[in-house]
């Protein structure tokens, strides 16, 4: 009995042993694990905000997390609004996303109606805001338009600005560029400790903060010149030149930074028909345009056999990026017929009545429309001018002194420069000479200073040359202004 104890006591250690080296040989396998990293990686993107007077945009960029839904981020970055004092919001307090999504390559952004409810917004505000939100978001990789919903539903305008019913594209602005003195003189500060080097280059600021004007990082651009503080740069975005202005606000030396002051759209050369892709030319006389959807209810007009078993309309589709052309009259020619001059137009500026000539696609759409002018002799256009004024642009507020800018092909290069009141009395007047003389293109700048005025009041500046002959005024352009 005593024996059979003890063996049962010998069995019992053998069975507790082995259980011991079997945890023991577990626990080495599963040793603890280091945790991951919860570094997340960071993704820098142009954010676009109203400037200080609600007449443009400003750039931020600010950082996001690419572990998450950077679309989504970017939406409400910007409901958060601008870090700076001299941007305002886009989008209304109270405003809520509702929903976002990414079909194909639009971003449907769904808002709630305290996005349309604002007493404190007006059209041309409104055009801003769209501008900044579309422009923002179509920055980001594969979103190349923009669907914007409220409460679910396609709205037509935004505080009486038009923007139609379809997906919006990236937004070119033109004209005038608003230069806040006060940011500019921070942005100068940040790059002379070393930030944002970039702004000391008016190509790359053409491609860092073009944003603000519409333009794209991927766009084509080519310097036309740089001097005196002034760059000339030209931009082609979506088939459409343009030819943008910047300057140095600080002065012209090295070191200080270049911005963005203007943007002018530029004729734009329209390719011709190429019958291997199916590409086929019409003529037809507007019956009725709906603007919302771009399509043109055309009668067509025969003119050669080949428009006549072109089977298209009478209802043509004008695709978003079409170049349109107007075609004018500007003189005769030798043997009596109309000499031509075509300037870029808006799809807005088509009316009832006139006469198309449109590049169709084999889609029977069309990529090309010549608008012809059925007046008789207009005057020159400024394609055929000698003078071209850059800055100021017509209608622009301003203050003494006026920096007078632009190009000149006139004789001895003398290029004479006056500016008159409401009531047309020569305020002052100068005289400048530009960098070359007739039949070269030369460049000029002038600033004019004129006296306090007591009360602001409409003006003209007039910028022109004497004819060498008998001194008579020629190549006049006048531009309007507002005077403070």
């Amino acid at each position: 009995m005593k024996k059979a104890f003890l063996v049962l006591i010998l069995i019992a250690a053998i069975s507790l042993s082995g259980c011991f080296t079997n945890t023991k040989t577990k626990t080495e396998k599963n040793a603890p694990i280091s945790p991951k990293s919860t570094v997340q990686a960071v993704k820098e993107v142009s954010l676009y905000f109203l400037n200080s007077k609600m007449s443009g945009l400003n750039m931020e960029v600010r950082s996001v997390s690419e572990n998450a839904d950077l679309l989504k981020q970017v939406i409400n970055e910007l409901m958060k609004g601008p870090s700076d004092q001299y941007s305002k919001p886009i989008i209304p307090d109270n405003t809520k996303l509702l929903s976002v999504q990414l079909k194909d390559t639009t971003a449907y952004v769904n808002f709630s109606k305290d996005y349309t409810s604002s007493t404190s917004i007006d059209g041309t505000t409104a055009k801003y805001m769209v501008a900044a939100l579309v422009n923002t978001l179509t920055g980001l990789p594969n979103i190349n338009s923009v669907q914007i919903l409220v409460e679910g539903n396609k709205i037509d305008s935004l505080y009486g600005y038009k923007i139609g019913l379809d997906p919006l594209n990236r937004i070119v602005l033109t004209g005038e560029v608003y230069i806040d003195k006060d940011r500019i003189k921070k942005l100068q500060e940040s790059t002379s400790f070393g930030k944002d080097s970039w702004r000391l280059d008016p190509m790359k600021v053409i491609q860092e903060e073009g944003g603000i004007v519409g333009f794209s990082p991927d766009d084509d651009f080519s310097l036309e010149s740089k001097k005196g503080g002034i760059a000339l740069i030209n931009a082609i975005h979506d088939n459409k030149s343009y030819l943008v202005t910047l300057v140095q606000p600080e002065g012209d030396k090295e070191g200080n930074i270049w911005v963005i002051s203007d943007v002018k759209p530029k004729f734009t050369k329209i390719p011709e028909a190429d019958p291997t892709k199916g590409e086929t030319f019409i003529y037809g006389i507007v019956q009725a345009i709906n603007y919302d959807t771009r399509v043109v209810t055309i009668e067509r007009e025969y003119q050669d056999t080949s428009d006549i078993n072109n089977v298209a309309g009478p209802d043509i589709k004008v695709l978003p990026n079409a170049i349109i052309h107007r075609q004018s009259k500007i003189g005769y020619d030798s043997q009596g017929g109309y000499q031509y001059s075509e300037t870029d137009m808006d799809f807005t500026d088509i009316k009832v009545g006139d006469e198309l000539g449109m590049i169709l696609t084999k889609n029977k759409e069309a990529r090309a429309v010549i608008d012809s002018d059925k007046n008789t002799i207009t005057s020159y256009s400024s394609q055929e001018a000698n003078i071209i004024v850059l800055s100021p642009m017509r209608n622009n507020s301003v203050t003494s002194p006026i920096k007078v800018v632009g190009k000149a092909r006139v004789f001895e290069a003398v290029v004479n420069i006056r500016l008159l009141d409401s009531n047309g009395n020569i305020l002052t007047q100068t005289s400048v000479q530009a960098s070359a003389g007739a039949p070269s293109w030369g460049d000029f700048q002038a600033d004019i200073q004129y006296n306090p005025l007591s009360t602001p009041q409409d003006g003209t500046l007039q910028v022109f040359s004497l004819s060498p002959k008998d001194g008579s005024v020629q190549d006049l352009v006048s531009i309007p202004l507002y005077l403070k």
